[in-house]
């Protein structure tokens, strides 16, 4: 049950980031609206900020346990 919580995060950070960089390009391109820019740009860095944490996250549980079973 743990890991489909951090599973959800973590699909919903790998595809909501693009999806917001591809608003965020139409948004420069069309609207130019300042706000929405901003918004667009915070909901991006948080995403990467949770993408990344999530990342980090697996590499060192997921190492770990890979290499306390492999001296055994």
């Amino acid at each position: 049950m743990k890991a489909s919580f951090f599973m959800f995060f973590d699909y919903l950070s790998m595809m909501g980031v693009p999806v917001l960089l591809v608003l965020l390009a139409l948004d420069a391109a069309v609207i130019h609206s300042g706000v929405l820019g901003i918004i667009l740009r915070v909901l991006i860095g948080a995403g990467c900020l949770v993408y990344g944490a999530i990342g980090i996250r697996e590499v060192f549980v997921h190492g770990r346990r890979r290499h306390e079973t492999a001296g055994q």
